[in-house]
């Protein structure tokens, strides 16, 4: 009997170990540039930052560079991104000077968002575009896509949102997507709050994906609770009831194993007398 329980306490525990190791792997995987969003309100999606009325003044502000090459990291092209969350979307601005804006080798220009799902690491399976088709006259489409195989796909039913502008050599390139959309199928990564999800960055001149990206980065965003919400996100929540229910279970079988002994000290006794 004494065998017998310490080999299930020992599989409990192994098993404890297995489980906790999952959930760490997945959520401590990430990218040099990582950072929580938190929230505030909603700006307009139209290639235009207005100071008039305090649009994107609480997002988080940062500044990467887009390399051709990730693995050899020269040669960037540095840009301003913005993030934050407002209700039931994520916001990203993309901003940025190039002297070449205006000639034609950029008429086609287009900057994009790619997006991992949360246990998926580096697999990009979500894009979202916009692409200029005229840049002197700033005439620009947004694009959802889903990406199977490095083939884009146009998405039965766009999600998001996105525009540009372009003024002298600055420009400005907006993004709205939804955040736990349910309702979003295959096509498109469901962003949940609690998460962390990697996104790419990406920019090119010619309206053909991917080859047409020229340079890219990789930046992880952990997606904050909105006030009131639970604050506890569904993988540490799962891994608390798999800790409460192995050790409870430990703490059964130790207090059995325990009663057993009791029970053959009393029998051992009574023969004995």
């Amino acid at each position: 009997m004494k065998k017998n329980a310490t080999s299930i306490i020992i599989l409990i525990f192994i098993a404890q170990i297995l489980i906790s190791s999952t959930f760490l792997i997945v959520k401590t995987y990430g990218t040099p540039i990582e950072f929580d969003v938190g929230f505030g309100t909603a700006p307009v999606i139209d290639g235009v930052v207005d100071g008039a009325t305090s649009e994107w003044v609480s997002a988080e502000k940062l500044e990467i560079e887009l390399f051709p090459d990730l693995s050899n990291q020269s040669d960037g092209l540095s840009i301003e991104l913005w993030i934050l969350q407002a209700e039931p979307n994520l916001y990203i601005l993309a901003r940025f000077d190039l002297n070449d804006h205006i000639s034609s080798e950029y008429d086609n220009e287009f900057l994009g968002v790619l997006i991992a799902d949360w246990d998926a690491d580096l697999n990009f399976t979500d894009a979202k575009i916009v692409q200029f088709s005229n840049m002197s006259t700033n005439i620009h489409s947004y694009f959802d896509y889903y990406i199977n195989d490095t083939v884009y796909y146009e998405d039965v039913n766009p999600n998001g949102d996105g525009a540009a502008k372009l003024e002298g050599n600055r420009i400005v390139y907006e993004f709205s997507m939804p955040v736990e959309n349910i309702e979003g199928g295959i096509e498109d990564v469901e962003l949940d709050h609690g998460d962390t999800f990697n996104f790419k960055i990406i920019f090119g001149k010619t309206a053909i994906y991917p080859s047409g990206i020229i340079i890219s980065n990789i930046i992880s965003i952990h997606l904050q609770f909105p006030a009131g919400a639970p604050e506890l996100p569904i993988g540490e929540l799962l891994m608390s009831i798999s800790t409460i229910v192995i050790f409870s279970t430990i703490g059964a079988f130790y207090a059995f194993y325990i009663y057993r002994i009791t029970k053959l000290k009393k029998e051992i006794e009574r023969i004995r007398s």
